[in-house]
């Protein structure tokens, strides 16, 4: 099933998006992208292909393509994309491991990133939940924050994915079982997760904290209890994916809670 991601852009996102001229002060920031996520890139090179970048940005390869095409005069400026061919590209596969499985035989031609490459391309992505996370962190974070908070704003952002997958696996359990029953709301899940953790519910958890009913309960949560978090609803959308049932999931984690507290 092709999943689809529902974006909605903040005004200082949609600046990033289409002005060259703020993504050239933010593109030498390049470190961010590793608190995000961890930057694949090819061995004995600080470069990347793009199907490397597509994975990192979990989007298909022609969405890589498409931005670096449509974008060729703005990476080129900084070199942040070449194309080998012919003699280079034989020297640049000589120096692969032995076994390497990242430039065929076969490849007439390839294209590389460079790391601040990957990064302009995550600031012009629309269609990614990792670029929208380092787009927030950049934007919201990294100049006016103190390290704890720039941390706790990359576990946030994590959280925010994670949930995502959570949510796509309680979805597409409904249409694979055409269930319809409502233990598979994402809500009882939320306190499920907090039952596992807490041993209470998202209620009362506001209510502990002093949160309005509209507000968000995360942002309350410290860095571990964000980490602690997402490792349950790891664990749900996991067994969700195997055909797990609510009550033999509620049984699992309550019976291990002490592998997550």
């Amino acid at each position: 099933m092709t999943k689809q991601v529902s974006m909605e852009f903040s005004g200082n996102e949609l600046i990033l998006i289409e002005s060259r001229t703020m993504r050239d002060e933010y593109v030498f920031k390049d470190t961010v992208m590793d608190k995000v996520k961890i930057v694949p890139l090819i061995p004995h090179s600080t470069e990347l292909t793009i199907q490397m970048a597509a994975s990192y940005y979990e989007v298909g390869g022609d969405a890589v393509e498409s931005i670096i095409r449509r974008n060729r005069e703005e990476f080129n400026e900084y070199g942040e994309v070449r194309l080998l061919k012919g003699k280079t590209l034989k020297e640049f596969r000589d120096r692969q491991p032995d076994g390497s499985e990242i430039i065929s035989s076969n490849t007439r031609s390839l294209t590389l990133i460079t790391r601040r490459g990957l990064l302009r391309i995550g600031m012009l992505l629309t269609q990614s939940e990792v670029a929208k996370s380092i787009r927030n962190y950049l934007l919201n974070v990294e100049e006016l924050a103190p390290d704890e908070v720039r941390q706790w704003a990359v576990e946030r952002e994590i959280s925010k994915r994670e949930r995502r997958l959570l949510t796509d696996s309680i979805q597409e359990f409904y249409i694979a079982t055409s269930s319809m029953d409502d233990k598979f709301k994402y809500a009882n899940f939320t306190n499920l997760v907090y039952k596992v953790l807490w041993d209470t519910d998202a209620k009362s958890l506001k209510d502990m904290y002093g949160i309005e009913k509209n507000e968000l309960l995360r942002d309350a949560f410290s860095t571990e209890d964000l980490r602690k978090v997402v490792s349950v609803e790891r664990a749900i959308a996991g067994m969700l994916n195997v055909d797990f049932k609510y009550d033999e999931i509620k049984d699992r984690l309550m019976s291990n809670r002490s592998r997550f507290q």
